[in-house]
């Protein structure tokens, strides 16, 4: 790669990491071209990115980004991935990549400016995504007034109720 190559990676680099909200670092040593390929399908689809860059590269583009404490983890064959929405899909795409038999291996992250180890993502990657815990977080905001709203309405509900009932028994003792 040329110069003029190389600096415009290092500049789609940066746009890239000022676009995402997590960053994953990864090692892919021994992993089969389909087996890279199908990651990179399911990082797309949470939307996300799987890069292959240098490690030279990747440091200079890290310069001060949110990124910057990534920098010393960038050794030897390093699949970058990058989510732009949800970190959790992301995290759970790389988790399902993980296997005994597998060469690929979790390293590092940084999500929301904060570096996190491997466990730490397999723990991220168990969360439910970023819509479903906001729908979570809107039932449990709505619970109080539609509970508060059911009792109101139960109250007239049990009157008739009762008068009905009285209705009956004087019917039947008449």
């Amino acid at each position: 790669m040329d110069r003029a190559g190389k600096e415009q990676t290092l500049e789609n680099l940066k746009e890239k990491f000022a676009k995402s909200n997590a960053a994953f670092l990864s090692e892919y040593r021994g992993m089969t071209v389909e087996k890279l390929g199908e990651l990179r399908k399911k990082i797309r689809a949470c939307n996300g990115e799987l890069k292959i860059v240098k490690n030279r590269i990747a440091k200079l583009a890290l310069k001060g980004s949110a990124y910057e404490g990534l920098t010393d983890q960038f050794r030897g064959p390093i699949a970058l991935a990058l989510s732009y929405k949800d970190a959790a899909g992301v995290a759970k795409a790389l988790s399902e990549s993980l296997s005994d038999t597998s060469p690929f291996k979790l390293k590092v992250a940084s999500v929301g400016g904060k570096t996190i180890n491997e466990a730490n993502i397999k723990a991220l990657a168990k969360l439910p995504s970023k819509e479903v815990l906001l729908s979570m977080l809107l039932g449990a905001l709505q619970a109080p007034a539609r509970n508060f709203a059911c009792t109101l309405a139960a109250l007239p509900i049990n009157f008739v109720n009762v008068l009905t009932d009285l209705k009956n028994k004087k019917e039947k003792t008449s």
